[in-house]
C-alpha cells in the first residue's frame, strides 16, 4: 500500500488529521478519482478510524472530497464549469495577495521564494514530479502568506484543496509553462510593483488554465483510472 501519510501526534487529533489529508490534496498527492480508504488512512497515521472518518466527512462538506456511495469517498473530478468558477476567484484572491505582498516585500521573503524556485527547477530536471508539484503549490502559498492577511491566505488555501489534485494530474504535461511565470512574479515582488505582481500571478493562473482545458480532464464524467489510498 502506498504510504501517503505520516503518523501524527495524538494532541489535537482531529485538526491534525484534517490538515494532513488537506495537505495531501493541495500538494497533489491525492488526484482526481482517488478512493479514500478510511481504515488504510488511519493505519498510516497511527490513529483510530473515528477521527479519520470525522475529518473525511468535514472535507466532504467542504467540497474537497466527494461521497459517491456507502464507503466510497473519492477525490472529486472537476467539471469545466467548476474549474472556471475557481479560476475566476483565484484570479481575484491570488492577484490581491500578490499585489499586497509586493508593497512590503523584504529580503527574507525573497530568499524563501528564490530557494523554492531553485528547488523546483532541480525537481523538474530530475523528474521528481511529486516534489515539483509540492514546490509549485508552496510558491503560491508563500506569496499568499506574504500578503500579511491570514484570512486571505486561508481562503486561497481552501481553493487549493480543490485545485491541488487536478494541477498535479497535468503538471508533467505542462512542462516549462508550469513554472515560467513564477520568475515574473518574483521579479515584480522584488521591484515592489503591486500592479505587475498581480498581473504576473494572474498570467500564471491563466497559463495553467489553458493546459487544463486542453487536457480532457475537465468534464463531468469519471476518470477511467481509479486508485485506492
Amino acid at each position: 500500500m502506498k504510504e501517503t501519510f505520516e503518523q501524527i501526534d495524538k494532541g489535537s487529533l482531529y485538526d491534525a488529521i484534517y490538515s494532513q489529508i488537506g495537505l495531501a490534496l493541495v500538494e497533489g498527492r491525492l488526484q482526481p478519482n482517488d478512493k479514500i480508504r478510511i481504515r488504510a488512512v488511519a493505519a498510516q497515521l497511527g490513529v483510530s478510524v473515528t477521527p479519520v472518518r470525522d475529518a473525511v466527512l468535514r472535507l466532504v462538506r467542504d467540497g474537497a472530497l466527494e461521497m459517491r456511495g456507502y464507503k466510497d469517498v473519492r477525490v472529486p473530478n472537476m467539471t469545466l464549469e467548476q474549474f472556471e468558477e475557481i479560476r475566476m476567484i483565484r484570479l481575484r484572491l491570488e492577484g490581491l495577495a500578490a499585489s499586497l505582498a509586493a508593497t512590503t516585500f523584504q529580503e527574507p521573503a525573497e530568499k524563501i521564494l528564490v530557494e523554492i524556485l531553485e528547488k523546483n527547477e532541480t525537481a523538474r530536471e530530475q523528474g521528481a514530479l511529486a516534489e515539483a508539484v509540492r514546490l509549485n503549490r508552496l510558491f503560491h502559498s508563500k506569496v499568499a502568506e506574504f500578503s500579511g492577511l491570514p484570512m486571505l491566505s486561508d481562503m486561497i488555501e481552501n481553493l487549493w484543496l480543490r485545485m491541488g489534485p487536478i494541477i498535479s494530474a497535468i503538471y508533467d504535461k505542462g512542462g516549462r509553462a508550469m513554472i515560467a511565470y513564477h520568475y515574473e512574479i518574483l521579479a515584480a515582488l522584488q521591484e515592489r510593483n503591486p500592479v505587475a505582481a498581480e498581473a504576473a500571478i494572474q498570467a500564471d493562473i491563466n497559463a495553467t488554465a489553458e493546459i487544463l482545458r486542453a487536457s480532457g480532464l475537465l468534464t463531468s464524467t469519471s476518470l477511467e483510472t481509479q486508485r485506492e489510498i
